[in-house]
């Protein structure tokens, strides 16, 4: 399967094929098509049946809910290696989210048959699918949290600070993976809110030029670290983390 081979790679497999044998990933790709689409592309209508899981390949992916006004609140932002639909897959009756290209995009779309097939089947395929959708409820918790406890700066400050221990904590300079609108609307906030906060972390050491944030320092970020992000820095001990050490 040569087009397929980054998916034997450990490290460009996504979650989704984690210790799936070569020849179980076989009998997924055989009947699974690659799709390229241009920016702001539906890929799936809230109220209409998925027809399987996309994995994307290249670009960036949103889902959304929209209000009958026309009105949209962001769920959730994919990248490459990430996937949507698994939970929609396997609640039954229409979508409850749109699905929506936010540049250009290749995804791979698993139809629905293989997926259940394939959970019936393998093992690490359905714990995988499990994983996945787990993590994503984490997150969802943390999103609703974001909303209804913490304040806008808080928001994307801890947003900004997961940004910045995916990217390691040595990486003082990262990019935004979202346009600012996108990332705004995400976070439950309008453009104008979202303004005003990068205006409050550059008095705290972190300056956004465009779509690059550059740290003053390390921890310039840690204000906002919780029990979560603790699991991700690598320097949450008392020796090492100046923010700690201070508490």
């Amino acid at each position: 399967m040569p087009r397929f081979h980054p998916f034997m790679d450990e490290n460009k497999k996504p979650q989704l094929f984690d210790h799936i044998s070569p020849e179980n990933l076989e009998k997924i790709l055989s009947c699974s098509v690659i799709q390229e689409h241009d920016a702001n592309k539906i890929l799936l209508n809230q109220g209409d049946a998925a027809p399987g899981i996309f994995l994307i390949l290249e670009g960036s992916v949103k889902t959304l809910r929209m209000n009958a006004d026309g009105e949209e609140a962001t769920i959730r932002l994919l990248g490459a290696n990430d996937t949507c639909l698994e939970a929609v897959l396997f609640m039954g009756g229409p979508s409850p989210i749109t699905v929506q290209t936010i540049g250009k995009s290749r995804l791979l779309l698993i139809p629905e048959k293989v997926v259940k097939t394939r959970v019936l089947e393998d093992n690490e395929f359905a714990v995988n699918l499990l994983r996945i959708v787990t993590r994503h409820y984490k997150n969802a918790m943390h999103q609703i949290d974001a909303m209804h406890i913490k304040s806008p700066l808080q928001r994307v400050g801890y947003y900004f600070l997961t940004k910045h221990l995916e990217a390691g904590h040595e990486n003082f300079e990262l990019k935004l993976p979202f346009k600012k609108q996108i990332i705004a609307n995400y976070l439950g906030m309008t453009p104008e809110t979202f303004s005003r906060v990068l205006k409050q972390l550059k008095e705290l050491g972190v300056d956004t030029d465009d779509n690059t944030i550059r740290l003053k320092d390390a921890y310039a970020l840690c204000h906002f670290c919780d029990a979560d992000t603790t699991a991700l820095c690598q320097r949450h001990d008392k020796s090492s983390c100046q923010v700690c050490m201070s508490h």
